[in-house]
């Protein structure tokens, strides 16, 4: 594994990774949604990436990373795998009607965000 690189954010690196906070992306997404060219956005990436602030999944994809997360001072929050199966859980409980179900899954969704009823 390569040592990461020092690496000072300027606005798009910021912005990328706030984005990238939101969930994987794409570098033409990215530079559509931020007004930027996609080989400006993929060079940022590239600099993010040797810094360890966000990683390439293959395919072009990109998340952000903890040092990510951390550098721009957002929480790391609720496991990824873990809020993916809650919201699996409840698209399966909304297919179904079931309130219940639905129910137990949204506190699940909830308590992972730690999001409160009175929000």
């Amino acid at each position: 594994m390569q040592p990461s690189m020092a690496h000072e954010l300027n606005d798009a690196d910021e912005q990328i990774l706030k984005l990238l906070l939101e969930g994987r992306n794409l570098p033409q997404n990215l530079a559509d949604e931020l007004g930027y060219s996609r080989q400006y956005i993929q060079n940022r990436l590239q600099m993010l990436k040797a810094a360890d602030y966000a990683s390439n999944l293959g395919g072009g994809l990109y998340e952000i990373t903890d040092d990510g997360r951390e550098e721009i001072g957002a929480e790391s929050g609720a496991d990824v795998d873990e809020l993916r199966d809650a919201l699996a859980d409840a698209r399966a409980a909304h297919e179904q009607v079931n309130g219940d179900a639905l129910g137990e899954a949204l506190e699940r969704m909830a308590d992972l965000l730690g999001v409160n009823d009175a929000e």
